[in-house]
């Protein structure tokens, strides 16, 4: 499992300036971080350039890049405003890119502005576009359940998955999961989190006080919400990013960074596996997929493996995903999308180097190595 603890530039704010961030990420030993641009101005490419040579300087990578949803008005009666909203959220796309990030976190329509009764499907058709403009520059457009937005229940969220496959791939739209959102709006959290499986590509964590609405986005584990249930719940579903901490900090970071270390690290190691996940043998939809990736059918494969992914829950899912990545990687690189060629090649060999050197027949040395020269040409 490489699921981990991450830090959002949100729970430093307004303390630290997003540019320094990663220098306070990195002395607190975090290595993943994701970033919220808080102003017009930290959209700019200057701006992300410093935020990209600081990030490198401090050894941390850009997880997210998180939107500030007062401005995207995407929905307004005033077409200029409508417009440079967008343009603003070009420059939020480009700006993940930039920063090797793997996802852009986006709340999706406010409650306020879907009123009308067309709402939910002009939400979609934005979704879509948005997910489009994602996926060209090689980052996931990536939904967050919002307690004061469009998608917050269990019931909006089951509704947007259905979609989904409609709307675009995994590499291109997707979920943040947030248990205190979902506590917040009253819903279930291991039921929001069910109906988002296979789509989720960043976690939120803080915490939620039942009966107190004044006490919001507490570090995790200050409040009631379930943490060990829920982590098992997390790795269950797939997920094997960073759990990013939203929950606001202290003056000093390091004392409540310290706390939630104290209770999470525990939980965190109990999803190591007990047994060997390499002995066994591979699904049919896997040989299928590694026989058309190695006709270089690499759509065809993604398709295949990508059943045996979702139906898997033990860690050597990890593994049918590297290959996937992979194979999309080369996908990419037929197609001219050098950034999409990059992101899924890399982060398919980092996956499929946690089987080092065999794993049930695959002779994972042999495919690092040889998709690692293929990296380090294109």
């Amino acid at each position: 499992m490489t699921i981990r603890l991450g830090l959002s530039g949100g729970a430093l704010y307004p303390t630290i300036p997003t540019e320094e961030v990663p220098d306070v990420a990195a002395r607190l030993g975090v290595d993943d971080v994701e970033l919220m641009l808080q102003t017009p101005g930290e959209y700019d490419p200057a701006f992300v350039r410093l935020v990209a040579a600081n990030s490198r300087v401090a050894g941390v990578r850009v997880h997210a890049v998180h939107t500030y949803q007062s401005l995207h008005p995407l929905v307004t009666p005033y077409k200029r405003r409508t417009e440079e909203a967008r343009a603003l959220f070009d420059r939020a796309i480009a700006a993940a890119a930039a920063l090797g990030a793997r996802a852009l976190v986006w709340h999706g329509l406010t409650r306020e502005e879907a009123r009308a009764a067309d709402a939910w499907e002009r939400f979609l058709a934005i979704t879509a576009e948005l997910a489009g403009a994602c996926g060209a520059a090689g980052v996931t457009l990536a939904i967050e359940n919002v307690s004061w937005c469009v998608v917050s229940t269990v019931r909006d969220v089951m509704a947007l998955a259905v979609r989904l496959p409609e709307i675009g791939p995994p590499e291109e739209v997707g979920f943040v999961f947030d248990p205190f959102q979902a506590a917040e709006a009253g819903a279930n959290p291991f039921m929001i989190l069910a109906a988002m499986e296979g789509r989720i590509v960043d976690v939120h964590i803080s915490d939620h006080k039942e009966g107190d609405p004044a006490t919001r986005h507490l570090p995790p584990g200050d409040g009631d919400l379930p943490w060990p249930a829920l982590i098992r719940a997390i790795a269950n579903s797939g997920y094997d990013g960073p759990l990013i901490a939203e929950g606001a900090m202290d003056a000093d970071p390091a004392v409540p960074m310290a706390r939630i270390r104290r209770r999470f690290d525990p939980l965190l190691a109990a999803l190591a596996p007990e047994s060997d996940p390499c002995a066994g043998a591979l699904p049919p939809g896997v040989l299928e997929g590694i026989r058309l990736f190695n006709e270089r059918q690499f759509h065809e494969a993604h398709e295949e493996i990508e059943h045996e992914w979702h139906a898997e829950r033990s860690p050597i899912r990890r593994l049918y995903e590297g290959i996937l990545q992979i194979g999309v990687g080369f996908h990419h690189a037929r197609a001219g999308n050098h950034r999409g060629a990059v992101l899924l090649l890399t982060d398919g060999i980092a996956k499929t180097s946690d089987f080092l050197p065999t794993c049930r027949g695959v002779d994972t040395a042999r495919l690092v190595a040889e998709s690692q020269v293929c990296l380090d040409r294109i």
